[in-house]
């Protein structure tokens, strides 16, 4: 027979000392601590959704990774997998953010000095895409076309290694 591991059931003497430990690590922060409570009081008068305060409770324990598990045990599991979810949006937003941001230095970087480079580099992308181009000869064009711009070309690689498709078509997008 094989054994099982049944985690035990959440009693409200788990809650309470997990909302004491909220207290006493926001003790120096009594705003984050009062707005905590209001979320979960939110949330047992359903005026506020489940999803909103995940992403809330989240923002105001940056940092406290140890609260973060901690509230995940009392998630039930479609909340988990939705947080899991929202997580990897914003990761997924973040990343593109920080692209278009580093695309826009690119272009004002050779706005005066060498203009052919935005051009050429987009052109690369375009016959990437197209299948016109391996990944191993883009990564070459590329190194070309950004010569003397290592950390441009570093960032550049580390962003074509994912997911090289996916990666052309967004910067053809910006």
């Amino acid at each position: 027979m094989v054994a099982r591991r049944v985690s035990p059931a959440l009693t409200v003497e788990d809650a309470h000392s997990y909302i004491n430990t909220v207290k006493e690590t926001f003790h120096d922060q009594p705003t984050k601590y009062v707005e905590f409570v209001k979320l979960l009081n939110g949330v047992r008068e359903l005026r506020v959704d489940k999803d909103s305060v995940v992403a809330r409770v989240e923002e105001l324990m940056k940092g406290h990774q140890d609260l973060l598990l901690g509230f995940n045990v009392f998630l039930s599991p479609e909340a988990k997998k939705a947080a899991r979810t929202k997580k990897k949006l914003d990761a997924a937003k973040d990343f593109m953010n920080n692209l278009k941001n580093k695309f826009v230095h690119l272009q004002t970087r050779f706005q005066r000095l060498d203009t052919h480079v935005v051009g050429a580099f987009q052109g690369i992308m375009k016959m990437f895409k197209e299948g016109k181009m391996s990944v191993k000869e883009v990564r070459e064009e590329v190194i070309d076309v950004l010569f003397y711009h290592e950390d441009l070309i570093e960032d550049f690689l580390k962003f074509l290694k994912k997911k090289p498709v996916a990666s052309a078509s967004l910067l053809l997008q910006l």
